[in-house]
């Protein structure tokens, strides 16, 4: 796992715009458990029937609502970029997935400060890109 630790709204969304640019990605957004919102930066919020695999996991087994999966493009993350105020309110995290698959390949976590990237191959890419990632988690993790 690398931790990139990014208190940025902007830097985040530059980190996902980053990784979609080098391979074809999915996005989404996952929903805080109050979140009653059914739009969310535009995007039809639905529940999880794709079988993703959220970013975070709740108690319970509980499941949330996520928008629609959408191709992780210039037009789309500009969208979330725009939506800065209505993902504070009702998001917990943006997700990128690699097509046909369940398990999110990248993640912001807003309210954390924090991104996650689950293929450790990525580090000196990012670094090179001026991220400020670790393959260890930061001591408040």
């Amino acid at each position: 796992m690398i931790y990139v630790e990014e208190k940025d709204f902007s830097r985040q969304i530059q980190l996902l715009s980053f990784l979609a640019g080098s391979t074809e990605l999915s996005i989404c957004a996952w929903l805080y458990p109050e979140s009653s919102a059914s739009k969310l930066a535009s995007f039809e919020v639905t529940e999880n029937t794709k079988s993703l695999i959220p970013v975070t996991t709740y108690e319970n087994g509980f499941q949330p609502n996520c928008t629609s999966l959408v191709p992780a493009n210039e037009s789309s993350i500009n969208t979330f970029r725009s939506a800065h105020s209505e993902l504070k309110k009702n998001c917990d995290s943006l997700a990128l997935y690699k097509n046909s698959e369940s398990s999110w390949l990248a993640a912001t976590i807003g309210h954390e400060g924090m991104c996650l990237v689950q293929d450790d191959n990525l580090l000196n890419s990012l670094l090179q890109a001026g991220f400020s990632a670790s393959s260890e988690a930061p001591s408040w993790w």
